[in-house]
């Protein structure tokens, strides 16, 4: 028997705990030890359940089936979190004779049993990734509510404690992006004069056009935060430009 084991985590920081790819690694290889299976392992790390598209190794697994009798997994929620396509994955594995089965479940899809129960889990391991997704913006909800950040990594400001802190370096190149377009009013410009300067973005980037509209158009920088890109609320940071300066550049009366 050929065994493909397929693992993943939706982030390796934050892997449920005892079921981290190398955990459910080493079982599922212990497992196929124990049964003298040979195998191969496929591993997705940090990707979500929520869609099989950005997982690249699944989509290789999926290439590869003719190559294998059994597809290995800890448990149905490590294949996806969406109904739809563990059914369509699992309608596949069945037209190729390739039995799917879960440590953890006991699940064979080789029996009618596990046919069924397999339809019940993924609609579980829906349910769970939907509540978990609107858990997390109900407190996106209150931290933007509080005046909390709301974004992630950001030029002019460091994460420190879940908030952001004044980065003094960095925010001189955001003055500097705001005074240079207020006389030029050109995204382009502005980009050239920067570069040529040496300055970087967060993540060592040159400027572009593009990058420097981002900032412009950001009202993070006079101090507010949003949400969704629809609401605004003034935030507890610390402010790099005026809230005039920023109107005067986006044309707001």
């Amino acid at each position: 028997m050929k065994v493909a084991i397929y693992t993943r985590v939706s982030t390796q920081m934050q892997a449920e705990k005892g079921i981290s790819l190398e955990a459910q690694k080493d079982t599922l290889i212990k497992y196929c030890n124990d049964n003298n299976y040979q195998y191969e392992v496929f591993q997705d790390a940090g990707i979500s359940g929520k869609s099989i598209d950005k997982r690249e190794k699944l989509q290789e697994l999926l290439n590869r089936l003719k190559e294998f009798d059994i597809v290995l997994c800890w448990s149905l929620s490590r294949l996806g979190r969406n109904t739809r396509d563990n059914l369509n994955i699992i309608y596949e594995f069945d037209k190729k004779n390739i039995a799917f089965m879960t440590y953890s479940e006991n699940i064979d899809t080789s029996t009618i049993m596990g046919k069924t129960y397999t339809t019940i889990l993924s609609m579980v391991a829906e349910m769970e990734r939907e509540h978990i997704s609107e858990n997390v913006k109900l407190a996106k909800r209150q931290e933007f509510e509080e005046g909390k950040k709301t974004a992630k990594k950001v030029l002019g400001y460091d994460i420190v404690n879940k908030q952001l802190v004044l980065n003094k370096k960095e925010a001189n190149i955001i003055k500097f992006i705001f005074d240079t377009y207020d006389k030029a009013r050109n995204y382009y410009q502005t980009a050239k004069i920067c570069n040529n300067k040496g300055f970087k973005g967060k993540k060592g980037q040159s400027f572009h056009a593009s990058s420097i509209k981002t900032i412009i158009q950001n009202q993070i920088y006079c101090g507010f935060n949003n949400f969704h890109s629809e609401e605004t609320k003034k935030g507890t940071h610390q402010a790099i430009i005026t809230k005039y300066l920023y109107n005067k550049v986006n044309n707001i009366a």
